[in-house]
């Protein structure tokens, strides 16, 4: 197979960097509050979906305000890795983990989540912006800060949980939200198979 010229193959690595950071960029604002950075990495209207919400990236926002306010200080490390891009549309995914310490009970405690986090995204007339953004779950894990200390689970809401977000799904139910159990996750290829191939197609046709 022929290789694509050297022009088409730094235009490609240009889309990609740009993308790559874009997908970096959203993550930092969100973890450090930079509101007006993090909506500006979204199409308006963006759909959003988490163990915690599913809605647009405006009502994500706002929701997020009011969350980060009270008792969460999660943080994301995301590591883009996997584009298909066909013109001015995109799919990218990226390893990540969600980190998170907080407190139940008097007892602190950290909860590490393993995920990739997958966006569609397109070129605007302000350059790539995302279309959308999904979490996969793969697995969880919690430990005290004082390994002394017991941890505060309760253990039949854990154990309703799917295996991919068990800890993390606890976490939130702890706080009152709804925690679906049809998100995306290792543990349920048909879920996952499905999505990835309606994925692909919306980047390779149109409507």
């Amino acid at each position: 197979m022929p290789r694509a010229s050297a022009e088409k193959r730094i235009e490609q690595l240009l889309d990609r960097s740009e993308i790559f950071y874009l997908i970096r960029f959203e993550r930092l604002c969100r973890d450090i509050k930079d509101w007006d950075g993090w909506v500006g990495s979204y199409v308006p209207g963006s759909p959003v979906r988490t163990t915690w919400f599913d809605g647009t990236i405006e009502e994500f926002t706002e929701a997020s305000k009011v969350k980060m306010g009270a008792d969460s200080g999660a943080k994301h490390r995301i590591f883009p890795a996997k584009l298909h891009q066909k013109g001015d549309r995109a799919i990218c995914e990226s390893p990540a983990y969600i980190s998170e310490r907080v407190t139940f009970e008097g007892i602190e405690f950290d909860v590490m989540t393993h995920v990739r986090f997958h966006s569609r995204v397109v070129l605007t007339d302000n350059g790539w912006r995302l279309n959308s953004f999904e979490g996969i779950y793969e697995s969880d894990s919690v430990q005290p800060v004082n390994p002394a200390d017991t941890l505060p689970i309760d253990w039949n809401i854990v154990n309703a949980m799917r295996p991919s977000y068990r800890f993390l799904g606890f976490c939130q139910a702890y706080r009152s939200f709804d925690v679906s159990q049809e998100l995306l996750g290792d543990d349920r290829p048909d879920l996952l198979d499905a999505f990835y191939a309606a994925e692909r197609k919306w980047v390779d046709t149109r409507d």
